[in-house]
């Protein structure tokens, strides 16, 4: 009895199997697709009907459908182990069946009864070993490697041993001239101390350290300080943040800005923390006492609210630490991401670090105007901010400044020149005066939330013989534009390249985008290239491939066809690419590392009227959180006009605003719909261009399908938040990739020289310093509690995971070599 439960069982898994393979293959068939499925479908219900019948002839067939899906698999998986095993494997087990006792049981009960002989099980052996084979073989296969790069002679000099900006130094390299952990020593890297900050939420803080000082910023910008050494807490300072709307980015502190007085300074703060407080204020406090400083601004704060035409406090706030250019601080701030026009200033001021007193503004819709505005007016509304952290060069005096775009992001038919003009742009700001010195757009007409999300990182590259002073543009798309920081050209110029065309009505688009001359991280994604955890949500992600528009990067966002299905597949997704963590450089050698992820987003625009006719069949069919932006379609091309906020849209409807989502599997799995890797760490050099090595970063052993934590040990790439740190040591290390784990990188080689678990997903780049009081260098992670892994939930906005939560918040943990 047991024996015909399990063949009917089986009968029934295949049945089901080729009825959705053969239905939606002949569906992919009709897009276009690819004809395997269609084909397949109908050997495995003539499989199914010959068991059945109890046809010994169902093993051969069997056999054969797994030798031509062997043979279709490497081709399409180009002999790459994790697009191999989702075709192969659902395949592989149920092979296993036809070598059971209940089928060669089944047989003999037939009226004419038959057995397995030698020939049968041999069809079905062959392709079983050889699928064993082509697996192992690409299971083992290593990473891109090409060459170990540049080496330059490095002038005996003494080395800077502390971390006083957020990458480091002004510039962002995030390299440190620290070398006692090295190839060599790493190995011996122990956890020495960690702390708890008592603040849960968001912890994306890279601290700072000076004088045996370490400065953390958790959430809500509560600034403590702790002994270097021992990680004792010295101080706390809690700002006291006033929003009436809090999510993730309204508590998120990235870090703090740290500045020492000149000799002739009297005042009470010669060693000052600055706190762009989330709340649209600067506060300085003392760096030894944590006391406030009273001679800046009033009672150590400054109001930046002044002139920005904020009408509620969830519209604009300060996410990144304040630039300490010289003698000044300069700061941009975060403006809400909405669909309306008239938001907030996205103008960048400076102000004295020492009194707060107003230094200038660049407001790029008042050019030559660098004063604050007459009482009661404001600066330009809703224009392109700056809202990631800015950079500085000292000799130049220079300000690098990575804008945002203007509001909405998606539909671009009511911007002003100006806002074209400067959206994702890098712009070189002279620090004295706020007068522009010169800009570079990375995207033209930007509709894709593309906006620079990076640090600039200031980097001396070698060209034709010239030691060259650059600065490196990391961007969303998963390009790197290097260019000449003292003009704004491309260090290895390049020509634009031919953009998609054809946008919706009343939208616009450039018809050519610029290219960097750097190895690119955005690979066009094919039908191919959809996967999944078995044929059929692979077979599901390929016909949602084949509906949506895809002609590369830069397709424009598309109206949903009938039931609303369809619109554009953007690849990189608004999330990158490469993101708020930036990259790291070998500033000896010119080397660049970068961390970009590899992920696809799916974006539907949708008319009044498509919404209103569709309602619940809408939510069916795209999901109850699917976001979506409502266009009229007849709506003519704009003027260009100044933004109105109480009629903004004259000539546009733009309904309630979503932003892309993750461009994962429909079925409720939980991986994405297109294969691994997710991410990569890869090391460029700069003064040849050539890509030295590339892997995937991060396993899965935190991630899994339908949320499970797998525990595998496949480098799938997963998302990443921070950067990475290098040290003139020879090593990069990373520890925000989703998979609760720091590691150090052989720059030169790649090779994985050291690693630990950690008690969560970190959100920033590790730091490091040498102890002034023992010689001792410390690598530093911070680990939010609780952590979070990707996605993100479409609605809240809050991360669906609590790893960890036990409300002491999160952590400091400091590694060091064992004594």
């Amino acid at each position: 009895m047991p024996s015909k439960i399990m063949l009917w069982f089986f009968v029934f898994v295949l049945s089901l199997t080729g009825l959705l393979l053969f239905s939606l293959g002949s569906y992919l068939a009709y897009l276009g697709g690819s004809l395997y499925y269609v084909f397949t479908g109908i050997a495995v219900i003539t499989i199914a009907v010959l068991i059945v019948r109890r046809k010994p002839v169902a093993a051969k067939l069997y056999g054969a459908l797994l030798s031509i899906t062997l043979v279709w698999s490497v081709y399409e998986a180009d002999g790459y182990f994790l697009a191999l095993l989702p075709r192969l494997a659902f395949w592989f087990v149920l092979a296993g069946f036809f070598f059971l006792p209940w089928y060669s049981k089944s047989l003999s009960e037939s009226k004419v009864a038959v057995k397995l002989d030698a020939g049968t099980r041999y069809w079905l052996a062959v392709p079983c070993a050889a699928t064993v084979v082509v697996l192992s073989i690409a299971a083992v296969q290593d990473y891109e490697y090409s060459g170990s790069g540049t080496v330059r002679e490095i002038l005996p000099s003494e080395p800077v041993t502390d971390w006083r900006h957020w990458g480091n130094d002004a510039g962002g390299s995030r390299f440190s001239e620290v070398d006692q952990i090295n190839t060599e020593t790493v190995g011996r890297l122990k956890e020495v101390w960690r702390f708890r900050t008592g603040v849960s939420e968001v912890f994306k803080s890279t601290p700072l350290q000076v004088d045996n000082h370490l400065y953390v910023c958790a959430a809500n910008n509560i600034v403590i300080a702790l002994d270097s050494d021992s990680g004792e807490e010295i101080w706390r300072f809690d700002p006291k943040i006033r929003l009436s709307i809090q999510n993730q980015y309204t508590k998120t502190c990235r870090g703090v800005g740290y500045h020492e007085a000149p000799e002739e300074y009297a005042g009470a703060c010669p060693k000052r923390i600055v706190i762009g407080a989330l709340d649209a204020r600067l506060v300085a406090v003392n760096a030894i006492t944590g006391e406030r400083c009273g001679d800046f601004g009033i009672n150590g704060e400054v109001d930046l609210t002044k002139g920005m035409g904020i009408t509620h406090d969830s519209q604009y706030s300060v996410t990144a630490p304040p630039l300490v250019a010289d003698d000044v601080l300069v700061v941009g701030g975060m403006v809400a991401d909405t669909q309306e026009l008239g938001m907030p200033s996205g103008v960048v001021r400076a102000y004295d670090v020492l009194t707060g007193e107003f230094a200038w503004a660049w407001d790029l819709g008042n050019p030559g105007e660098h004063g604050e505005p007459a009482e009661g007016e404001t600066y330009t509304l809703g224009t392109p901010n700056v809202w990631t952290v800015m950079s500085y060069d000292s000799e130049l005096d220079l300000v690098f400044a990575p804008t945002g775009n203007s509001p909405p992001d998606y539909f671009g038919g009511a911007r002003r020149p100006f806002d074209d003009a400067y959206s994702s742009t890098i712009v070189a700001i002279d620090a004295a005066t706020g007068a522009e010195r010169w800009k570079y757009q990375t995207v033209h007409h930007d509709i894709w939330d593309y906006d620079l999300p990076s640090q600039p990182v200031l980097v001396d590259v070698d060209r034709a013989g010239e030691r060259v002073p650059a600065v490196a543009v990391p961007t969303k798309m998963g390009d790197i534009f290097l260019l000449d920081r003292r003009d704004g050209t491309q260090v290895f110029p390049m020509d634009e390249r031919p953009a998609p065309q054809a946008p919706e009505l009343g939208e616009y688009l450039s018809p050519t985008q610029p290219v960097s001359a750097l190895p690119d991280f955005h690979p066009y994604r094919h039908e191919k290239d959809m996967w999944g955890l078995t044929p059929i949500d692979q077979l599901v992600c390929r016909i949602e491939y084949k509906m949506m528009r895809y002609d590369g990067m830069y397709t424009p966002p598309t109206i949903a066809g009938p039931l609303l299905t369809g619109g554009t597949l953007i690849a990189p997704g608004n999330f990158g690419g490469f993101n708020w963590g930036s990259v790291s450089v070998d500033a000896d050698n010119g080397l660049l590392i970068a961390t970009p992820m590899l992920l696809a987003h799916r974006l539907v625009l949708f008319t009044p009227e498509q919404v209103a006719k569709a309602g619940p069949v809408a939510r069916f069919l795209l999901g109850p959180r699917h976001p979506a932006i409502r266009m009229d379609p007849d709506a003519p091309i704009p003027e260009p006009r100044d933004p109105d906020p109480n009629d903004p849209y004259d000539h546009v409807r733009i309904g309630y605003y979503g932003m892309p989502q993750p461009f994962m599997s429909r079925l409720g799995t939980g991986v994405p719909c297109f294969e691994p890797p997710w991410s990569r760490i890869a090391v460029i050099d700069l003064n040849t261009r050539e890509l030295l090595w590339s892997r995937p970063l991060g396993s899965m052993k935190e991630a899994g399908p339908f949320g499970i934590r797998s525990g595998l040990p496949f480098d799938v790439g997963v998302a990443v938040q921070g950067s990475t740190l290098t040290t003139r040591g020879g090593l990069t290390f990373m520890a925000s990739a989703m998979d609760s784990t720091v590691r150090a990188f052989n720059v030169r080689s790649g090779e994985v020289m050291w690693s630990a678990d950690l008690p969560g997903n970190s959100q920033s780049q590790p730091m490091t310093y040498q102890s002034k009081k023992t010689g001792r260098q410390y690598l530093i992670v911070t680990v939010p509690n609780p952590s979070w892994r990707y996605p993100r939930d479409p609605v809240s906005g809050t991360y669906v995971d609590s790893q960890g939560a036990d409300g002491k918040g999160g952590y400091v943990i400091a590694y060091a070599l064992e004594e």
